[in-house]
């Protein structure tokens, strides 16, 4: 974990700085992206997407330190929509519904809990475990340059409630390059919000006992976070594509006034590595 002083400042230059990124192949698997969304064929081959990310975060919800964290890229897709945005802070996820412009789908994610040793702050409130997310996501290019995306999953684990997402992505192409920036809006359920940003009496009692002067406080359902993500891709054109990505956020409501708050003002830096191949025609 870092204090967020110098961090802030990496973080913010990885997000806009792709000078780690390769030079193009020479393999035709794929064409510049982007291509327009296209209606989906029934005879069209599946492409399966894996890959894995690394990002520097808040070591917890309104912390102000920070932990490097990994991720997993996943998805699958038909043939005509290879070339179709994909953010990559997208959660791994399957579309069940395909329009070319328009997606429904099933969509998944780890919340890795909090360790009551990340912050003296946490003292006496006991460790968040790991939580599993699970629901459904929708997707919709207004344009092939303007994509909207919404999710609404339910956690099990660490907490148990509903986590909603609401973003958008304005999608700058030039040749195998993609740059992308867009807003992002975030939902914490009753259970979410008093996991990461309530106080019960129980917990008071025993952070007051150990030193950490925590008064009672009750954290409401509503949106939690309002922010920015921008990022750059490169596509290699043999399977392999590449980026950095970055984010700002602010939290808001019961989530901003928490005592447990450290910093309203949230970073995330990170950079992903994902192939995709060919898994032929579906089975289903």
């Amino acid at each position: 974990m870092v204090r967020s002083g110098k961090l802030r400042h990496v973080l913010l230059a990885a997000a806009f700085t792709a000078g780690g990124l390769v030079s193009a192949q020479a393999a035709e698997l794929f064409s510049p992206p982007p291509a327009q969304p296209v209606a989906p064929s029934a005879n069209e081959d599946w492409y399966l997407t894996l890959g894995a990310s690394g990002q520097a975060e808040p070591s917890y919800p309104g912390a102000d330190n920070y932990s490097f964290r990994p991720g997993l890229i996943f998805s699958i897709r038909k043939a005509s929509q290879l070339n179709v945005f994909r953010s990559v802070d997208d959660n791994p996820s399957i579309a069940l519904f395909d329009t070319g412009t328009f997606r429904i789908g099933a969509v998944g994610r780890l919340d890795w809990g909090r360790s009551e040793d990340d912050a003296f702050r946490l003292t006496g409130l006991g460790d968040v475990g790991v939580a599993v997310e699970a629901g459904g996501f929708a997707e919709w290019y207004i344009t092939d340059w303007f994509r909207t995306r919404a999710e609404l999953r339910y956690g099990v684990g660490g907490f148990e409630g509903i986590r909603g997402l609401i973003g958008a992505d304005v999608i700058v192409p030039y040749g195998q390059w993609r740059f992308a920036v867009g807003p992002r809006l975030t939902y914490g359920g009753s259970g979410y919000m008093e996991t990461y940003f309530g106080i019960t009496p129980q917990q008071a009692f025993v952070a007051n006992a150990w030193g950490n002067p925590l008064p009672v406080y009750n954290a409401g359902a509503g949106f939690d976070l309002v922010g920015a993500t921008a990022q750059l891709t490169y596509n290699f054109r043999n399977g392999f594509e590449a980026g950095v990505y970055g984010t700002y956020g602010r939290l808001l409501g019961d989530a901003a006034s928490s005592p447990l708050t450290s910093d309203a003002n949230q970073f995330m830096a990170g950079v992903s590595l994902s192939y995709t191949f060919n898994i032929g025609k579906a089975w289903w």
